[in-house]
């Protein structure tokens, strides 16, 4: 079963080797005090040394060890080459927008398959791209509102690597046994293999590649831009739990740790160490806040509903304002975006919209009616 696997693999990881000067990582919860509040962010874990802007890279790579060895899981580092076999070309619309259906087949050794489609507005030269991951493709209601805008869409097939059910071994975890990722992590490395096709096409621009993704997907979503610098605009919506939201401070009948990570549910998504915490949660060494510093002084937008009150909106403003302290330390304080909307959980027209005026300011400089509207 994919639980045990994981399991007997995290016995491996409390050996992972890191230099002396780094953090080590505590083996059990009674190395670990009590936090009623948010862990600081500016203080080295090990030396309790202030962090500065000086020495925000040994703090970040710090808060990456942090959050993949007790939430997620470590990931394998970029597979030596990643190709695309195009399976289909068809023309969409009379103006020029196209579809392209092709598998990603990822490591020249390993093989991984990946379905992906891109959509393209029929435009020239490098244009800007948002990646989603789907569990299958073919949502071609966004298509229209991102072609408009001038901007190239891919889906990615997330299930490919990982199928979202207890009890399975995904491909990509056969593949390579020597890491204890959970399920939240390939889905997380499989957006990163999405770039690494991208980065061959002449047709995309770099600098601006953004990823966005709902529910279980905004938390891979916000995972993969955390840890991937090549994302400058990361947009997870009603992620919630293990996403945007707080595992600390909760609002009315917002999931909670114990729930997400029932064996029974969702355990599979995170890696064993996190069930540690339940009902300990003061004792937990990080908060999502330290996730979402992790994009600074990159584009963060989530985006979230009043009443989707079990993704925890209250939890979500309450980190992103304390991730905002990042932000602030690295002189991009706006780039720290949140927006909230009447409605459930879904990921709305609303939120599109609100994602893509944000995209449009922080990419173009085309700057909101009302900026204020995405302080957290």
């Amino acid at each position: 079963m994919k639980l045990l696997l994981i399991t007997a693999l995290a016995t491996i990881a409390l050996t992972v080797d890191l230099p002396a000067d780094r953090w080590n990582p505590p083996q059990s919860l009674d190395e670990l005090p009590e936090v009623a509040e948010l862990p600081k962010l500016f203080e080295f874990a090990a030396s309790h040394q202030a962090v500065t802007a000086d020495n925000w890279l040994q703090r970040r790579r710090e808060l990456e060890e942090i959050v993949q060895f007790y939430e997620y899981g470590r990931m394998p580092p970029r597979p030596d080459v990643v190709t695309a076999e195009q399976l289909q070309r068809r023309e969409l619309t009379k103006s020029g927008v196209t579809e392209e259906l092709m598998t990603l087949i990822i490591d020249s050794k390993r093989q991984l398959r990946m379905r992906i489609a891109v959509y393209s507005p029929g435009r020239s030269g490098r244009l800007p791209v948002f990646i989603r991951e789907e569990a299958a493709l073919g949502h071609l209601e966004e298509v229209p509102r991102l072609m408009e805008r001038g901007y190239m869409y891919v889906e990615y097939a997330r299930d490919d690597l990982d199928p979202d059910r207890p009890g399975v071994v995904g491909a990509a975890q056969i593949a390579y046994p020597a890491y204890d990722w959970a399920t939240l992590s390939v889905w997380a490395w499989a957006g990163m293999r999405v770039v690494d096709y991208l980065e061959s096409r002449d047709d995309v621009d770099r600098q601006r590649i953004g990823i966005v993704g709902h529910s279980r997907g905004g938390k891979a979503a916000l995972l993969a831009g955390a840890l991937d610098t090549r994302f400058s605009l990361v947009a997870p919506n009603g992620s919630g739990c293990g996403g945007a939201g707080s595992f600390r401070v909760q609002g009315d009948g917002g999931e909670t740790l114990g729930e997400i990570t029932d064996p029974e549910r969702f355990a599979y998504w995170f890696h064993p160490r996190l069930r540690w915490f339940v009902g300990q949660e003061n004792r937990l060494p990080f908060d999502q806040h330290f996730l979402k510093a992790l994009v600074a002084p990159r584009a963060l937008i989530c985006t979230e509903a009043n009443n989707d009150l079990w993704a925890n909106p209250k939890g979500t403003r309450f980190t992103s304002r304390a991730a905002g302290k990042a932000f602030r330390l690295l002189g991009e304080e706006a780039k720290n975006g949140l927006h909230f909307r009447d409605g459930d959980h879904n990921l709305s027209a609303a939120d599109w919209n609100a994602i893509l005026e944000f995209a449009d300011w922080h990419w173009f400089g085309r700057q909101p009616s009302d900026p204020k509207r995405f302080q957290p």
